[in-house]
């Protein structure tokens, strides 16, 4: 397997990772939860369509997002919730041997540890609110001692409907993030003059970034909704201080116990 990508660079997408049962049957769960939640937004705004939606939300975000409860918060920005994350049917995902062929040859073990619950996020077309700044995954993450983030698109990630932005020369080991103060996403990192890489990806495909490289959410200007996840895996010389996934015995364990 040609790791040199991943090796220079920090992060490298892989191609046809996934068989399409693999990808349709993580996709349903998600977009099944999804319309639960747009459903849930639409009586919160008294809106009808996902463009007045979008319109209400910026409205929210502008005049009083922080006083708002927290669980809305966080479905305004296109997080899905905890129960649905935390879902059997998201282990589609790691159990896929492609992604395990990867996995192991990028992290160099055979014995592989998914952090407990994965990330999975819907962006709607113009929601601005739910971009992620420029950022370094280690400075969301100081309970794992070392892992690597997979990005997995559930929708053709092309130039409009965006995706994920890397950073180029970025991948070195020093996080550059010094205010650790933030009332929902970290402020972003400088970028400074490193040229920025749109991923672009087609349903299938994975994006393997280390924990150092410099990313961001590219705006989603299509009339599609954006559904991706990314998971945090690491090898059995790794440790993490929360939940995790052991993917030999396929338990979750809890290390304080």
């Amino acid at each position: 397997m040609d790791l040199s990508c991943f090796h220079e660079h920090g992060f490298q997408i892989f191609r046809g990772v996934f068989t399409a049962d693999e990808v349709g049957s993580v996709r349903d769960h998600l977009l099944g939860e999804m319309n639960g939640i747009v459903a849930e937004l639409h009586r919160t705004f008294g809106t009808a369509d996902i463009p007045g939606l979008v319109a209400a939300i910026d409205t929210a975000t502008e005049e009083r997002f922080d006083q708002l409860d927290q669980g809305l918060r966080n479905t305004m920005s296109g997080h899905f919730s905890l129960p649905a994350r935390l879902s059997e049917r998201m282990w589609g995902v790691p159990k896929a041997a492609g992604l395990r062929r990867v996995l192991e040859a990028v992290l160099e073990d055979d014995r592989l540890f998914l952090h407990m619950p994965p990330t999975s996020r819907f962006v709607l077309p113009f929601n601005t609110h739910s971009a992620v700044p420029p950022h370094q995954d280690v400075s969301y993450n100081h309970h794992m001692s070392g892992y690597v983030t997979a990005w997995v698109p559930f929708v053709p990630i092309d130039d409009r409907c965006g995706g994920v932005m890397v950073y180029e020369n970025t991948n070195r080991p020093m996080e550059l993030l010094t205010d650790k103060g933030r009332t929902f996403w970290f402020g972003g990192v400088p970028t400074g003059d490193h040229p920025g890489v749109h991923c672009t990806m087609n349903p299938g495909d994975c994006l393997v970034l280390n924990r150092w490289v410099v990313h961001a959410s590219v705006p989603n200007t299509s009339g599609r909704t954006r559904i991706s996840t990314d998971f945090r895996f690491f090898p059995s010389r790794e440790k993490s201080t929360k939940h995790y996934l052991d993917m030999q015995q396929w338990r979750v364990i809890d290390p304080t116990a």
